[in-house]
């Protein structure tokens, strides 16, 4: 079990990682191999205007994706309520949605179900079948919330996914969003070798009931690490689209891949665009939380940590959701 002071930068990085991770990969989202070294001449290494081309062209560098924002809410309603309440926090989610000024690229599946809920149409009319990462991310949220249990951690994740979407794609990438975070937090495993990494994996798969699609792609993320393959030939193995099942297996293999390096793992992330572009700004998201949750909040360059939007917010939200669970 981890110390609390351990415990407290795991939380913070958790949420740091991820804002950070999603505000850098928005850079790039979408946008081809070529065009990125054409516009920036390099990779992306630290914040910088969006791509005019992004679905994120008219944010700020330092400000975060919608994706950040669902994480904010939902640390928000488990810290205020000390458990999760799906009301709450769909509730807190419409009301950022009727009060804010500028419209974050929302996945569409989610904007519309919040939308019919916000009107009282029925829940059978309203949700919809969805496979973009993007509905599930801020399931990490319950691994934090369940970080000493990763069984609870993705039923909790699978309930926090279905309050937007429906669909076994989703369901099954929440389960193991939130199994791999809490097991991370944790801290049980010495991720700098190789059977670890393997342990880990079939630890995630046993604490994810009823998997069927998802341990197919973790057998490939076995299969990546034994092959020890470089970025690029990553991304044409897993794929790097919005799809739950490339950009969350890509993710967990370039986290595991280089855990003891993690700068490399999370500039990989944010860099993760390929030939025809890709979900750098989920896949920057994934692996910063990861990142965090591990190493804690230490890892993360100090100047990252205080400009990324929302930085004060989120680090006192983990802080409180920590001292709520340890009081526990």
């Amino acid at each position: 079990m981890v110390a609390n002071e351990e415990l407290r930068s795991k939380f913070e990085g958790t949420a740091i990682g991820a804002a950070v991770g999603a505000a850098l990969g928005k850079t790039v989202h979408n946008i081809p191999k070529t065009e990125v070294s054409n516009f920036y001449g390099k990779p992306i290494t630290d914040f910088i205007r969006p791509h005019p081309s992004t679905p994120y062209d008219f944010l700020l560098p330092e400000e975060v994706p919608a994706e950040v924002e669902l994480l904010r809410l939902l640390l928000e309603s488990l810290v205020e309520n000390k458990k999760f309440d799906p009301y709450d926090f769909v509730w807190r989610v419409i009301k950022w949605l009727s009060e804010t000024e500028v419209h974050k690229y929302l996945n569409p599946t989610v904007l519309n179900t919040l939308r019919a809920l916000s009107l009282g149409e029925a829940l059978e009319e309203v949700y919809q079948k969805s496979s973009s990462i993007d509905t599930v991310l801020h399931t990490v949220a319950l691994g934090m919330f369940h970080y000493n249990d990763p069984f609870l951690a993705a039923e909790a994740a699978r309930i926090a996914a279905a309050v937007f979407v429906k669909g076994k794609d989703s369901d099954e990438g929440a389960q193991i969003i939130g199994a791999a975070t809490s097991l991370l937090i944790e801290g049980e495993f010495d991720l700098s070798e190789k059977e670890e990494k393997f342990r880990f994996l079939e630890e995630l798969s046993q604490s994810c009931p009823n998997l069927s699609i998802g341990t197919k792609y973790l057998e490939k993320v076995k299969e990546a690490l034994k092959k020890e393959l470089k970025l690029e030939e990553a991304i044409k193995f897993f794929g790097n689209g919005e799809y739950i099942w490339e950009s969350l297996p890509l993710s967990l293999y370039l986290f595991l891949k280089d855990i003891s390096y993690p700068q490399r793992a999370f500039l990989n992330a944010i860099n993760a665009y390929g030939e025809y572009g890709g979900a750098t700004a989920a896949i920057g998201f994934l692996v910063g939380a990861w990142i965090g949750a591990y190493w804690g909040i230490e890892i993360f360059p100090p100047k990252w940590v205080e400009k990324v939007e929302h930085s004060n917010q989120l680090l006192e939200l983990a802080d409180k959701l920590c001292e709520i669970l340890l009081e526990s």
